[in-house]
């Protein structure tokens, strides 16, 4: 019981790690953008990843709260919200990318 209770805190430490990093990619694309007009194809994308980053922000705090006694439930949507972060991620680094290769 302890191990899927560990892995679950670990999962939920994990996500938010890589919200916070998506936070700060998002952050350096805005400032990014803002020096130059920026494409409208990359300000949309950038306006998903922010609804994305949002929405998956209320699922980790969702299963944050879910009761203690049945952390199996919680391992499987953590484990789903990690690698959803995790693209995310990507996304945002791919943005970023982006915008700098077109700035150079």
């Amino acid at each position: 019981m302890d191990n899927i209770r560990d892995l679950a805190e670990q999962h939920i430490l994990e996500s938010t790690s890589r919200l916070r990093h998506i936070d700060e990619l998002m952050a350096r694309a805005r400032s990014a953008s803002s020096k130059e007009a920026t494409a409208g194809q990359t300000e949309a994308l950038l306006r998903q990843i922010d609804s994305d980053r949002n929405r998956l922000a209320q699922e980790l705090e969702e299963i944050r709260r879910l009761p203690r006694d049945d952390r199996s439930d919680v391992v499987k949507r953590a484990e789903g919200l990690k690698g959803m972060l995790e693209s995310i991620g990507a996304q945002a680094e791919q943005v970023i990318a982006a915008i700098f290769e077109r700035d150079k």
